[in-house]
């Protein structure tokens, strides 16, 4: 059975309509901090659970700190929300500082990785109103989330596959 905030979530997104341009205000974004040409580019989190989240408000803010450090780990040291730029040849990770004020991508960080895009594999699964993805490069993972929607399924379809070089539609 469904949490009642995955089934509200779920209904809000099937109503929201699709950006007709893809991922381009994030594409643009990364193309503002990386030189060479970006084909897409879009936002990730660290792993996140609602049940995580409910554990560490009732049992104090020692938990709060080791739940997010946990995820930290999980992540494999990336920040807590970030872009992932495909260009041609290399997948570059740049940090997002997300604010009240810095609009729904965020302010712009600091480039944290940047990988050969034939040494990146992907895999993803459904989870709730997100999609819990699974990066690995040269044999370490990152575990990081995303919202669940067609435009970010088709990001995650190019980035697992090196020869792609169509933008999310």
């Amino acid at each position: 059975m469904k949490a009642l905030t995955t089934l509200l979530a779920e209904r809000a997104m099937q109503k929201m309509e699709q950006p007709a341009d893809g991922l381009k205000e994030l594409r643009d974004a990364a193309q503002a901090q990386i030189t060479e040409p970006v084909v897409d580019a879009c936002l990730f989190s660290r792993p996140t659970s609602y049940a995580g989240n409910t554990v560490a408000t009732h049992f104090g803010p020692i938990a709060g700190v080791l739940l997010r450090k946990s995820r930290e780990i999980r992540a494999g040291g990336l920040p807590q929300h970030f872009l992932l730029a495909v260009t041609a040849e290399e997948v570059i990770v740049l940090e997002r500082v997300i604010t009240s004020r810095g609009g729904p991508i965020g302010k712009p960080g600091s480039e944290v990785a940047r990988w050969k895009r034939c040494d990146v594999g992907v895999t993803w699964t459904p989870f709730g109103f997100l999609l819990k993805v699974a990066i690995v490069v040269n044999d370490e993972c990152y575990q990081c989330s995303l919202v669940k929607q067609p435009l970010n399924e088709s990001f995650l379809r190019l980035l697992s596959d090196p020869d792609n070089m169509s933008a999310a539609a």
